[in-house]
């Protein structure tokens, strides 16, 4: 058999059609990027409906596919309507098909989106995989089995249109695009957006914010919007950001704003965000920030909450000053002494650091023994060691009076510099620092700098 077509006998239990099938349950039902990407080729490419769907290779469809969760991430329903099949060489076939696809609207009802399929199956290793496709909305005339879509004949701005009249409709959030210029001139909001400030009309909002998408954040949040914002166009992904907005009697709602730079057909840029009324999560979602990003036991960040605090502070910092803090021989101290002697050791520690480091200062506990401090610049390497000195000083003379036995200390890797590394580099080196001082006796610091 060099083809098969929907109507075919047993067409739905040849492998390609197989493929083809478990490619789109695990992309539009289970919503299941992972599994999507296993009937995918490395080297895999594709065109969507809208403008920017491109993909060059499996990674870029995934990132394609991730922001379409953040819209749509319950199962979306499909049919297939018409299915042709054709081996255009040993094991590689080309499909061809027409589907409906249900989007969901808001409540019960779907809308139907009729699209057209072409794509390239391969036999691979692990079975057959996609190695290509076009996703597109089909000619308005065909003849009957001509299952060959022009991207020319496509009307993208209706079908873009369509898109986001859904989105728009069933987003349980705000949503407000403006120009991707100063101030964001406003291009478009929903009524829930306007709902959330408290205005019936977009006239009304359009008038009260001067035409500007930044007018009614608050004042002391608009300098940390526009970096995330301006962080995202350079790498070209989302950003989510918390931040205030001006309702219009004049408080203030806490949102939480997911948005990414898009380009209409007509190359203009715009910001697109939804946001999401936070108030009502407000005393929750403090707990769970608490939960979250703090250590139950002293007070500072986690490692989950320090590692993301220390990594959106390197995005905008132009020195540093880096510590890596293990406290030496805990496991004897708590085996000698029992755990409640050990953390009071822990908490004492963190005291010593609250006392030498100012609020400026990110402290975290990174694991059971091992700290972490970091200062947005490089500070003077004399008073680094100063700091160091006295934490030494006095944390031994406590182990001294109260847990002789255990000999108790403090070994130290800094890292201070102005040289634009990632986290994980500079904990990585700062590490390296500190086990260098636990392999030679233990007790002391080494310092370096990265200019």
């Amino acid at each position: 058999m060099d083809n098969f077509t929907h109507e075919t006998m047993g067409h739905e239990h040849f492998p390609a059609y197989i493929a083809f099938k478990n490619f789109f349950n695990s992309y539009l039902v289970e919503r299941d990027y992972e599994k999507t990407l296993s009937f995918m080729e490395e080297d895999f490419y594709s065109f969507g409906t809208g403008v920017g769907e491109v993909a060059a290779n499996r990674a870029e469809f995934i990132e394609l596919l991730r922001a379409k969760l953040d819209v749509i991430s319950e199962p979306i329903e499909y049919k297939v309507k018409s299915f042709y099949g054709k081996e255009i060489a040993e094991n590689i076939w080309n499909i061809l098909a027409e589907m409906e696809v249900f989007l969901p609207n808001g409540g019960d009802e779907k809308i139907v989106y009729a699209i057209g399929f072409t794509g390239c199956f391969k036999l691979s290793e692990k079975g057959f995989v996609v190695t290509s496709m076009h996703m597109s909305e089909p000619a308005n005339t065909r003849e009957e089995k001509d299952f060959t879509y022009s991207v020319d004949s496509i009307d993208k701005a209706k079908t873009e249109q369509i898109i986001f009249d859904i989105i728009s409709r069933s987003m349980p959030g705000g949503i407000i695009i403006g120009y991707a210029e100063e101030g964001y001139p406003l291009y478009f909001t929903n009524n829930q957006y306007l709902e959330l400030l408290g205005y019936s009309s977009y006239e009304e909002y359009y008038k009260a914010a001067d035409g500007l998408g930044t007018s009614h954040i608050h004042p002391d949040d608009i300098d940390t919007v526009n970096k995330e914002i301006m962080q995202s166009y350079g790498t070209d992904t989302q950003y989510g950001i918390e931040y205030r907005i001006r309702h219009k009697d004049g408080h203030y709602i806490p949102v939480y704003d997911i948005g990414k730079k898009m380009v209409t057909p007509d190359n203009k840029e715009l910001i697109i965000c939804v946001l999401y009324d936070m108030t009502e999560d407000a005393k929750q979602k403090e707990v769970l920030i608490q939960e979250s990003r703090y250590d139950a036991l002293t007070g500072v960040y986690n490692r989950g909450g320090g590692v993301r605090t220390i990594e959106h502070a390197l995005k905008y910092v132009d020195a540093y000053s880096f510590a890596f803090f293990d406290v030496d021989n805990l496991k004897l101290l708590n085996d000698i002494y029992n755990h409640t002697a050990g953390d009071h050791a822990l908490k004492y520690f963190t005291r010593l650091l609250m006392k030498h480091f100012d609020d400026r200062t990110v402290l975290s506990r990174f694991g059971g023994d091992e700290f972490v401090a970091f200062f947005k610049d490089k500070l003077d390497k004399q008073r680094i060691e100063s700091i160091f000195s006295k934490l030494e000083q006095e944390y031994c003379s406590f182990i001294e009076q109260n847990y002789p036995k255990s000999q108790s200390s403090i070994s130290i890797g800094c890292v201070i510099g102005t040289k634009k590394c990632a986290f994980q580099e500079l904990c990585q080196t700062a590490d390296e620092l500190m086990y260098d001082i636990k392999k030679n006796g233990k007790k002391g610091y080494k310092i370096v700098e990265l200019n």
